[in-house]
């Protein structure tokens, strides 16, 4: 099991806390705690992996084989292709525009933005069109996807595209049409949970646990704890969660549902596309944090900073947040991991390489790589696909069908629904 990515103002950027320089993250939160009282999981997530000093995120590569989790790009060179394969047919689709924002939110090593690249570049149009939009938070990680890219086009001969930084989405220019890739971003974005307690639902908070008041900072421990009435989070976000009736636990993440209100947004003004890829559930799940180190689960309270923390994305609240945006949108999904590549090609794509093979552990690897994409024992079924984009109706009003959204004769999906 392996997977993930984000950043707002909080106490950690105040002239308070700039101890943290010369502390550890969980020092830093046992005093913050103790003077100020519990925090949100929110921002017990967000100080976590994003803290200016000592987050997750902000520290050197932690993806790939020797970091804490691998992503879908890493484990095949298949899954970028087809994903950089959809977009050209977005493109073609939009009477292949001659200038295209390509944005990526969270980009990780930039091995997905780098893939996307390869595929565009085997149609010079396309390719020549794009200028590349990275959003992230961490500078190391910045340097790490422009080694990455650069190199991926160096190899190809070719001239780098136009590529821009940015900390924030809304900063990225909207005057030409976009696509918008998120790969494993939503689901660190930090989330409120909330517990139902017999008839009521109370927030869940962070805090000190009580039996280790009289010792050692140290030795000091955080545990969960449930708030004694509503915090003024839970009145804001918890209306959020829809309907609770039938469930006792539920995540709310505000930063997730923003930015579908920014994308719609943004495909409402100018022929765009998004698609979203992530591990996520439609609304049935509850508790889903936990943490990530050296490729294995492990307790969110761990080790503040030195861990990935992440939250399976509830696909079912970004469709309701797209559905009462009022703006003119065609959504697409959620499908399953295995069924939009398939229906993209994996397999045709497969044969093609494996016949390419110079050696058997080549071969292997790639079959390997496969597997794992989209085996349901594996990332086959537990990650979704959703597609956001302007609209594609046909005369008779209904949405065009989608590639890797619509059911293809000869798969294994072409007489099935997911």
């Amino acid at each position: 099991m392996f997977w993930r990515r984000l950043g707002r103002l909080s106490l950690s950027n105040s002239s308070v806390c700039r101890r943290v320089l010369s502390a550890n993250l969980q020092s830093f939160l046992l005093d913050r705690i103790s003077n100020f009282g519990p925090i949100t999981v929110a921002d017990f997530m967000k100080e976590c992996l994003t803290n200016p000093y000592n987050g997750y995120y902000m520290k050197s590569d932690v993806f790939g084989k020797h970091g804490d989790f691998i992503t879908s790009p890493e484990i095949c060179q298949i899954f970028g292709e087809l994903v950089g394969v959809w977009l050209v047919n977005i493109w073609t689709d939009l009477k292949c525009p001659s200038e295209v924002n390509l944005v990526e939110l969270g980009p990780g090593r930039g091995t997905l933005a780098s893939d996307v690249l390869r595929v565009f570049s085997r149609f010079p149009t396309a390719y020549n069109a794009v200028s590349l939009h990275l959003v992230e938070m961490s500078p190391k990680m910045c340097s790490l996807q422009k080694e990455t890219i650069l190199t991926t086009v160096s190899q190809l001969d070719i001239t780098p595209p136009p590529i821009h930084w940015y900390t924030d989405f809304r900063d990225v220019p909207d005057n030409r049409p976009t696509f918008v890739l998120a790969h494993e971003f939503l689901d660190a974005l930090p989330v409120h949970q909330f517990r139902k307690n017999k008839d009521d639902w109370r927030e869940v908070l962070v805090d000190v646990a009580q039996t280790t008041e009289g010792r050692p900072k140290k030795e000091r421990e955080l545990c969960f704890v449930q708030a004694p009435s509503q915090t003024a989070t839970q009145v804001v976000y918890f209306p959020l969660a829809g309907d609770v009736k039938d469930r006792d636990f539920v995540e709310v993440c505000p930063r997730a549902l923003v930015l579908m209100d920014e994308l719609c947004q943004r495909l409402t003004e100018t022929p765009s596309a998004a698609l979203i890829i992530d591990y996520g559930h439609l609304g049935e799940k509850g508790n889903t944090l936990r943490g990530f180190r050296n490729h294995q689960v492990c307790d969110a309270l761990l080790d503040p900073g030195n861990i990935d923390l992440t939250c399976d994305v509830d696909f079912s609240m970004l469709q309701r947040r797209i559905s009462s945006s009022g703006c003119n949108v065609n959504v697409y999904g959620p499908v399953t991991q295995a069924y939009f590549l398939i229906n993209m090609g994996l397999l045709t794509r497969l044969k093609t390489l494996v016949e390419q093979c110079d050696s058997e552990s080549q071969r292997e690897e790639l079959l390997s790589g496969c597997e794992m994409l989209i085996t349901e024992e594996q990332m086959g079924e537990r990650f979704k696909f959703l597609a956001v984009v302007s609209p594609r109706n046909e005369d008779g009003g209904q949405p065009r069908p989608l590639p890797g959204f619509t059911n293809l004769p000869g798969t294994p999906y072409a007489d099935s629904s997911v």
